[in-house]
């Protein structure tokens, strides 16, 4: 079968000729991501797509590709927040993702992060830049075994972070709408996790009831002191608050793998060759603060997967009439 990937990074390319010569199909590489232009770089005869969701999936691309005999479109990620779903089923589009490629590599990197603001090291590093060595001295930090953390969803990422944390014999409390069955995750309401934790740490979908779950009204139950992180998608938080906060010490510190603005930001990127942001430039200047390009998910173990399992589910598309992780439209 003849298929397409989009936006293709380096560190993705050698997994997916290695999938496509130990399965005999023919694989299209390219480094641009898919919109209604790029798709003409897909040959005559390609019966599916797989890119990472990056940037807005339109109806009128949906469309396009059904016009072009295109119907699967397989993303190499979990995020569905900037796809039409709508206009891919009206064009008769098949829509898979990834949700689970590695739940312990974004984990891990939200413990990282965690880790790094409990023990100031942000500041001790401007101290050292500066030639400070006795101020660098001087910043006291906190034992995540001796703080209460509160993880917001309990998903595969969030129960992997739990298990983390447990390790360090944290405190965890726990909070998501539908709680896990038969675990022993101590749930409580939102409101009360807010109250409650040294550390917040989000595991949630960005879903559109899920927009600005912290906002101005959370942190002002926060803690004073509160170490926020977020790995999940940048619409949970709203970061205005959240850099008002930071600018007041109600909030010690934040980790911030997925910005809000990322995807305006991501495009004038593409389009213009820099990444300009007035806020992000704000926070980036903050020693307490610490920004990642969405990388949270980036070791070799989760890009095989990501890549494997998304060939995966356009080959179950095409042959089986079925991928084993299509997404419901309903």
């Amino acid at each position: 079968m003849k298929l397409a990937s989009f936006g293709t990074r380096v560190d993705e390319k050698p997994f997916l000729e290695a999938w496509a010569q130990r399965t005999g199909n023919e694989m299209q590489i390219f480094t641009q991501t898919l919109n209604e232009e790029t798709l003409s770089l897909a040959a005559d005869g390609t019966q599916g797509i797989t890119c990472l969701q990056t940037v807005p999936y339109s109806a009128k691309l949906f469309q396009m590709m059904a016009d072009r005999g295109i119907n699967f479109l397989s993303i190499r990620n979990v995020g569905l927040d900037n796809i039409d779903l709508a206009g891919a089923k009206k064009a008769g589009v098949r829509v898979s993702n990834v949700p689970a490629y590695s739940p312990s590599a974004i984990a891990e990197f939200a413990v990282t992060m965690v880790m790094h603001l409990a023990r100031n090291l942000g500041q001790v590093e401007q101290h050292l830049q500066n030639n400070d060595y006795n101020g660098a001295m001087h910043y006291m930090g906190r034992e995540i075994g001796h703080s209460t953390v509160g993880v917001i969803g309990t998903g595969r990422i969030g129960r992997a972070a739990i298990q983390i944390f447990n390790g360090f014999g944290a405190k965890v409390i726990a909070y998501d709408p539908y709680p896990a069955k038969n675990s022993d995750i101590t749930y409580v309401s939102l409101d009360e996790l807010l109250a409650q934790s040294d550390i917040i740490d989000l595991h949630v979908p960005g879903l559109p009831q899920n927009t600005h779950m912290i906002n101005a009204d959370s942190f002002a139950k926060m803690k004073d002191g509160v170490i926020i992180v977020n790995t999940a998608r940048g619409n949970l938080i709203d970061t205005k608050a959240l850099l008002a906060n930071l600018q007041s010490g109600k909030v010690a510190g934040a980790g911030i793998d997925t910005f809000e603005f990322e995807e305006q930001d991501l495009l004038n990127l593409e389009k213009q060759g820099s990444f300009n942001d007035p806020i992000w430039d704000e926070m980036l200047k903050m020693p307490n603060v610490v920004l990642s390009p969405h990388i949270a998910y980036f070791t070799a173990t989760a890009v095989r997967n990501m890549c494997e399992f998304s060939l995966n589910n356009l080959t179950g598309f095409i042959n089986d009439g079925k991928a084993e992780n299509e997404v419901n439209y309903d």
